[in-house]
């Protein structure tokens, strides 16, 4: 956090105008969330513009979120440009155009920023449309195929955490200006970052083919975190559970709705790659200290954190489990969260004291046998990310 000091003091009820300006240069953030090329630039990172803290103080008063806040973005006049809130008019502005938006911050997500020279191709889906933005044409067939099973996963997100805005969207898949970080699987694999309802995927996602099954799993992993990432947000020490691990849990979420034995078959799928994981490092507690841990840490501890969802699910049932989520972004949409509030909601959903079970999983490493004979099976797919 900063602090920004006033000179004369701020008095007590008097509205001020406060004005923030970041100028982006060609890179990209070690997280890859804030990346600018000469065809595009993002800022897909839920703590990279202000978000305001609450004053200090016994008796004081008011929230995080100003009256209004408008976000204006500049870039060349080609330049398709994606951003929260109500879009106003463009004007031009020197070399480039302003484009200004709107925010109310209790509805609208967190500030961010997609914009590019893109080519824009709109899917018509069955179950919602679903828009891709890229820098090159994109295969109809591919395209369609991507579209149908995205457009399903999200309906199914949003059947399941409940929605995520008040207004009707579309599903958004854009490629990245630059190439991203993988979360998990190897360094060459595919990258992507997540934004409000849509994802970032990198070059390479594109070049592999987007309705392959890896690429798929990747932006529905990135898509999930919609709603816990953008619409709540975990906790520095709970990112991994309530971050990552919902993430991964949301491939579980969206093999279900697909009927059949996918949800099986995606869990097994999880338990593969968290032995492999294990292999590389070893995971840990669920709750991330302050110093971190190694990457390859955080992927065997994040497939572990899916697993736990998993276990969750199967010990509440699959009803309270709906119902807990669903609370807990009813009661802390716009606010952080970690496993406090989601062993609370838990609880009162499904009626059952899971002390000990949070204790086991979140704090012992490895999987329980019981858990374990249930779901694992020889699998051959591979999330890379």
């Amino acid at each position: 956090m900063m602090l920004a000091p006033f000179d004369p003091p701020w008095p007590q009820n008097e509205k001020r105008k406060v004005v923030t300006e970041w100028d982006l240069v060609p890179g990209s953030s070690d997280r890859g969330t804030i990346v600018g090329s000469p065809d595009g630039f993002f800022v897909a990172d839920e703590a990279a513009l202000p978000v305001w803290q609450t004053p200090n103080g016994v008796f004081a008063r008011g929230g995080a979120d100003p009256d209004k806040e408008v976000l204006t973005v500049f870039a060349p006049p080609d330049f398709r440009v994606l951003a929260p809130g109500k879009a106003l008019k463009r004007t031009p502005d020197g070399d480039y155009v302003a484009q200004r938006f709107l925010i109310n911050p209790d509805n609208d997500f967190l500030p961010y920023v997609v914009a590019g020279r893109y080519q824009e191709k709109v899917i018509p889906a069955r179950q919602g449309e679903v828009q891709f933005w890229t820098f090159q044409p994109m295969d109809g067939p591919a395209a369609q195929a991507a579209a149908e099973r995205l457009s399903s996963s999200m309906k199914a997100f949003t059947e399941y955490f409940g929605p995520a805005s008040t207004g009707k969207s579309a599903v958004r898949i854009a490629e990245a200006p630059a190439v991203l970080p993988a979360e998990f699987g190897e360094s060459l694999d595919p990258g992507g970052v997540s934004f409000p309802d849509g994802v970032l995927l990198d070059l390479r996602a594109f070049q592999e083919g987007i309705a392959k099954e890896a690429v798929l799993q990747l932006a529905e992993y990135e898509l999930a975190r919609t709603w816990f990432g953008w619409r709540v947000r975990p906790r520095p020490e709970a990112q991994i559970l309530m971050g990552r691990g919902v993430g991964l849990f949301g491939l579980v979420i969206a093999a279900e709705s697909r009927g059949g034995d996918q949800r099986r078959s995606m869990v097994a799928s999880l338990v593969d790659r968290y032995d492999a994981a294990r292999a590389a490092a070893p995971d840990k507690r669920l709750m991330e200290p302050p110093a971190g841990y190694s990457r390859a840490e955080r992927i065997s501890t994040g497939y572990r954190a899916a697993l736990f969802f998993v276990a969750l699910e199967d010990v509440c049932g699959h009803n309270n489990l709906r119902t807990a989520f669903r609370d807990i972004l009813h009661d802390r949409s716009g606010s952080d969260t970690g496993y406090e509030e989601l062993r609370a909601a838990a609880e009162s959903a499904s009626g059952k004291d899971l002390a000990e079970m949070f204790r086991k999983w979140l704090v012992e490493p490895g999987i329980p046998e019981d858990f374990r004979g249930r779901y694992q099976k020889a699998s051959s797919a591979q999330l890379r990310k």
